[in-house]
């Protein structure tokens, strides 16, 4: 499998701090933008995701670099074979031990109390993909002019189907709560080349809507030019995108 991707973190408009990271094949982004075409072989395994922090004074940056640097060491431990089953069953107890993990980590830090973080992306795995969802941050694909959103936001909005909660409250998040769960789908015979998914922190999804996002995407599409059509709109939140192209 050949994939393109492109990316970018950016503390938006009205923020004075970036809460985001990006995670790309093991390396990390915050502020800054990347643009790279991989290889993929049958037993390569490669990690894109999003976490959206949150949390007083600096927390939300840590909570957000916790899971981040949490699940990349868990992609690099991952057993040399699994079937889909046994590894999104991985990824789930992966999920909870960084709850808790994060849910520590804040307990011992008062400054960092009651931080916690989103986390959402493709894991490539062994020639499988699959995307995994913790929170309200989004993956969408884009396929023949067409956006689709993947994943379901664990937000009270979604959950009690009422528009006039506000999209910020959230039920689940890493280090936030008792417990958590991850949403996590095998998509390896519905991928098909041409196919683009975008990986985003809710800083896009709540400035611009989907048909912003759709329009976007069907002039070219990059990360850089969905946060700039959030930043048209507002720019109220850190906002961070990254495009995964299959080439083929």
């Amino acid at each position: 499998m050949i994939i393109s991707c492109n990316l970018i973190s950016d503390v938006g408009l009205k923020r004075t701090n970036n809460e985001d990271i990006v995670l790309l094949n093991g390396d990390f982004y915050r502020d800054n933008a990347y643009q790279s075409t991989f290889t993929l072989n049958d037993n390569a395994r490669m990690a894109a995701i999003v976490a959206d922090g949150m949390g007083g004074h600096a927390g939300g940056e840590f909570a957000s670099e916790l899971a981040a640097q949490s699940f990349q060491t868990f992609v690099e431990t991952l057993p040399a074979t699994v079937d889909t089953a046994t590894l999104h069953n991985l990824i789930k107890s992966w999920a909870t031990d960084a709850h808790y993990m994060i849910k520590h980590k804040g307990e011992e830090m008062p400054q960092f109390y009651n931080m916690g973080t989103t986390f959402v992306g493709l894991l490539f795995y062994n020639g499988s993909v699959s995307w995994i969802n913790i929170g309200d941050s989004r993956i969408y694909r884009f396929r023949d002019g067409i956006l689709r959103q993947l994943s379901t936001d664990h937000s009270m909005r979604e959950k009690e189907k009422d528009p006039t909660i506000p999209s910020n409250i959230i039920y689940n998040a890493l280090g936030v709560g008792d417990s958590v769960f991850a949403d996590v789908e095998d998509i390896t015979q519905k991928v098909i080349p041409g196919d683009k998914f975008i990986i985003c922190s809710d800083g896009l999804s709540d400035m611009a809507d989907d048909e912003t996002i759709e329009s976007v995407m069907e002039n070219g599409g990059s990360a850089p030019e969905l946060v700039a059509a959030a930043k048209e709109a507002g720019g109220k939140d850190n906002v961070s995108v990254i495009v995964v192209e299959i080439i083929e």
